[in-house]
């Protein structure tokens, strides 16, 4: 284990306080009385030994509260018990200060305290300004205190920039295993987290598109990643049919069916998206969800099922396309995104049944957005000019 970087006794502090000298067997009258005057300060009790003797406990009055400033019914309880008012000293140490506390006498002053951080598993991922650099291991160290489930602490040292969509990272703090399980619709999934995407903020849109699935449904699930959707939905009853590029994202994909018993559900891919839509469509499988969860650029693949799905012979599927939004009017822009890839209009087609859902705000003036909508046969079958530029009004 690493020697802490911190000297936590120069934390502790000392509090002037009163306390009631009150005989054991009344402390719990006591408190009742005097409900809400007595200190209340977090991981820290009210009442004290005595060093007086075994018979009698000290019951903390309230930081600032002395017998003038109590109720009246508790002063005339006070009386009425010959309670002994006097005088008593807390202390406060490292342990008693919740992280945010701790980290603002830590950092130099105009340093802003990180206040957010994502959990995996036993994993919290920090994304820390420049200005943290020099003090990211004591923050590190901080988290792991203050949140003892916690075991590592990641930050992020770039941007995702690769088609695996994984991030480059540092361990910080604590243990240097990133291998993390997480509990999701009712299924366990594990993952390296430093070889995957993966993003805890979006379990309840998982759970949202999972809620709206039936049991019967067949499930063609693009950039399925470990298994956020397609095993809940396996688990579900849905047949499914996963794919991910990366082979890491594969591996897991294909341990997390084991792991919550549903191989028979699900069939795991390991192949481009527009290859496996591809593959999906020449072998003339009939699912009816389409779910495209790479919203950085996952319209991009619409492109893909004009020629896809151009000799189908099963009924069209609904299509669910996750993409980001800087416009002022989000929802309207990512229908365009997806319109413009598909190569047709679709928000002008009731049949079509289109549905856009806020996700999440991203970051300021980013939202992401979930479009889903009936795939329209006419643009698989359009050879000539795209149906979307020959409707399109400027």
């Amino acid at each position: 284990m690493e020697k802490s970087l911190l000297d936590k006794a120069a934390f502790d502090e000392k509090i002037d306080v009163f306390a009631l000298r009150t005989p054991a067997k009344l402390v719990g009258d006591c408190m009742k009385k005097l409900s809400g005057q007595l200190f209340n300060r977090p991981r820290l009790k009210n009442v004290a030994a005595d060093a007086a003797g075994q018979d009698t406990r000290l019951v903390i009055l309230g930081e600032g509260k002395n017998i003038e400033s109590l109720s009246k019914d508790a002063q005339e309880y006070i009386q009425s018990n010959s309670l002994e008012v006097i005088p008593h000293q807390v202390t406060l140490g490292y342990d008693h200060f919740p992280m945010d506390v701790i980290l603002r006498k830590i950092l130099p002053e105009g340093v802003d305290i990180p206040s957010s951080f994502e959990t995996v598993g036993h994993i919290a991922h920090l994304n820390l300004r420049d200005e943290h650099q020099t003090f990211q291991k004591l923050i590190g160290e901080v988290l792991l205190d203050k949140n003892p489930r916690l075991k590592t602490v990641v930050n992020k040292t770039g941007s995702i920039d690769n088609v695996f969509r994984n991030f480059h990272y540092e361990v910080i703090a604590g243990e240097p295993s990133l291998d993390a399980e997480v509990l999701e619709s009712g299924c366990r999934l594990r993952f390296n987290y430093g070889k995957v995407y993966w993003n805890s903020r979006l379990q309840g849109e998982h759970a949202r598109l999972i809620r709206n699935l039936k049991p019967s449904d067949t499930l063609c699930d693009m950039f399925a990643g470990v298994g956020p959707f397609a095993v809940p939905a396996a688990k579900k009853g849905c047949t499914v049919y996963a794919n991910d590029l990366n082979p890491e994202s594969y591996k897991a994909l294909c341990n997390n069916a084991k792991l919550n018993k549903v191989e028979g559900n699900l069939e795991p891919f390991n192949l481009d998206a527009r290859e496996f839509i591809k593959k999906m469509t020449a072998e003339q499988v009939p699912f009816n969800q389409v779910v495209m969860n790479l919203p950085a650029t996952a319209v991009e693949f619409c492109d893909v099922f004009q020629s896809a799905f151009e000799n189908y012979e099963h009924p069209m599927p609904t299509i669910n396309c996750y993409c980001f939004s800087k416009a002022d009017d989000p929802k309207a822009d990512a229908v365009k995104q997806v319109e413009e890839h598909l190569g047709m209009v679709i928000s002008t087609d009731p049949d079509l049944m289109l549905l856009v859902h806020d996700v999440r705000d991203v970051a300021p003036k980013k939202r992401m957005l979930c479009v889903s909508f009936k795939m329209p046969r006419a643009a698989a079958r359009d050879a000539g000019e795209p149906e979307y530029k020959k409707l399109r009004v400027e």
